[in-house]
């Protein structure tokens, strides 16, 4: 020990004092730059580094080779009181607000992929604006309003979709897919600048980034075309609502059977939203075994009047058909966008997975590489035929009239309608084989003549004149016949003579309610 105080050696107190302080201020600087990089536990490295030393011989001779460092008392007395490091107060991490702006956060969203394609303007835009028309105007759900865009570059096709939750559209065409992937962009901007884009071939390119301070992907597109080049900030495609799918194949029709069955029914739905069953379409599908046909019977009912509708095609020999009649019920809303997005030359497949004790709840109507699924209106549609059937035995008044002499006559009366004059009175003249009908209203007054064949008819007749005129708007024969009982019986109205020229020849049958 005295030659340890001449050479100036210290003493082994200090010696072990000052490698542990060393070793201290070491571990905690590298612990302090891997919580920045990595977010490591602060506490586990401590623990791991706050060991006391055991320090060798060796290690004792090289220190007294050194300068002994200057510690302030206060610094040795905390060290002396400390035994273990870990006791020590932890080092926090910096915050993320003192990172670099220009770093990019992590996301515990799966990162989008982007794509890139390359596809005429007219072909894009002609599919978009017809998506558009199904897109909600005021949906709390933003990506209710997009447009999901798929790229699938194994297929070389885009594929689009609109959903509103209701009923959605499909639609596919061919592309050059460099790059696979997805994202959705807003229907009605997408829309507005496609329709101004020049014809030719247009580049969709898209892009996606994390913002700072939010770990939800933000993807964009750019559309470039000629020397025009448009950027559209979107949303994440997994956002987008799947549509429910439907794979069981039910009948092919021709496209002519189903949209002439539509447009000569769907006058007859309710717009009432109280009555949500009857504001859809009933369909009803059989096999008409003994001829060899598929049978679609549609029925509309407001109320007031009902619309029936049958078209027939020839057999497609499904298995579902073969035992039973299929009844399902679809909104009036994808009805009307079905028979205008149908072309007469197509063929129109319907796919249905229900059974008559486990009905389902969407129908799916596929065409060329359109496809249309709808989620179907809940609940029993009424037996309409059991309205005309009592009354079937006793129709001995009949009226055979030319369909459009009839529907010009009641648009003139018309004129003289409004909302508490509705009601045309209908005088027959069995003589002269004519009928007359007559409005009036507190203002004005107007009677028509018509010629026509009539057998029984003794009788005045009231009926209102909008139900009279939708009716005789759907048939497309040259003439309808009007059959009664009584008075205060409904009316049975049907296709009498020869159907309109590029029209099919359906069966139809309308009931009217008269008034009183």
């Amino acid at each position: 020990m005295a030659k340890s105080r001449q050479t100036g050696t210290p003493r082994k107190k200090e010696v072990v004092e000052t490698a542990v302080r060393k070793k201290r201020s070491t571990a905690t600087a590298t612990n302090s730059a891997k919580t920045v990089k990595k977010s490591v536990k602060a506490t586990t490295e401590s623990s791991s580094v706050c060991e006391p030393s055991t320090i060798s011989p060796q290690e004792t001779e090289t220190s007294s080779v050194c300068e002994p460092p200057t510690i302030s008392s206060q610094k040795v007395e905390a060290l002396q009181t400390c035994t273990n490091f870990a006791e020590l107060p932890a080092v926090d991490a910096p915050s993320l607000e003192t990172l670099s702006n220009e770093a990019i956060l992590p996301s515990s969203s799966p990162f989008p992929s982007a794509i890139e394609i390359a596809c005429d303007s007219r072909e894009f835009n002609d599919y978009v604006q017809a998506l558009k028309g199904i897109i909600p105007s005021n949906s709390s759900h933003p990506i209710l309003s997009n447009i999901l865009i798929e790229a699938d570059a194994e297929t070389q096709h885009l594929h689009l979709t609109a959903y509103n939750l209701e009923f959605g559209m499909q639609v596919s065409f061919g592309a050059n897919v460099n790059r696979s992937g997805k994202l959705t962009l807003p229907a009605p901007i997408l829309a507005d600048i496609l329709g101004k884009f020049p014809n030719g071939s247009l580049t969709l390119k898209s892009s996606c980034e994390i913002i700072k301070g939010s770990d939800v992907p933000s993807v964009s597109a750019t559309l470039s075309a000629s020397r025009s080049k448009h950027a559209i900030r979107g949303l994440a495609a997994d956002e987008f609502p799947a549509i429910p799918s439907v794979q069981q194949k039910l009948v092919t029709l021709p496209a002519s059977v189903l949209i002439s069955a539509l447009k000569a029914s769907l006058f007859a739905v309710s717009s009432e939203e109280n009555k949500r069953i009857l504001t859809g379409g009933n369909f009803q599908l059989s096999r008409d075994a003994d001829r060899g046909l598929d049978r679609l019977r549609v029925w509309t009912t407001d109320g007031h009047r009902v619309a029936m509708v049958l078209g027939l095609n020839e057999s497609s020999n499904s298995h579902l058909l073969s035992s039973q009649i299929v009844n399902f019920t679809v909104p009036a809303k994808v009805l009307r966008l079905l028979e205008r997005s149908l072309n007469s030359t197509d063929k129109v497949t319907i796919y249905y997975e229900g059974l008559p004790e486990q009905p389902s709840n969407f129908v799916a109507f596929e065409w060329n590489n359109w496809r249309l699924t709808a989620k179907l209106l809940e609940g029993q549609y009424p037996v309409c035929d059991r309205i005309i059937a009592p009354y079937r035995p006793e129709f001995s008044h009949q009226v055979v009239v030319e369909r459009l002499s009839f529907l010009k006559a009641l648009e003139r009366l018309a004129s003289h309608s409004d909302k508490s004059h509705l009601t045309a009175i209908f005088e027959f003249d069995l003589d002269a084989q004519q009928m007359r009908a007559s409005l009036n209203n507190t203002l004005s007054s107007g009677t028509e003549t018509v010629d026509a064949k009539l057998w029984g008819c003794e009788f005045r007749l009231k009926c209102d004149i909008r139900y009279l005129i939708d009716t005789a708007k759907a048939i497309s024969s040259s003439d309808l016949r009007v059959l009664m009982a009584t008075p205060t019986a409904p009316l049975l109205i049907a296709p009498f003579g020869t159907p309109a020229s590029g029209t099919e020849a359906l069966e139809c049958e309308y009931i009217v309610a008269p008034q009183e």
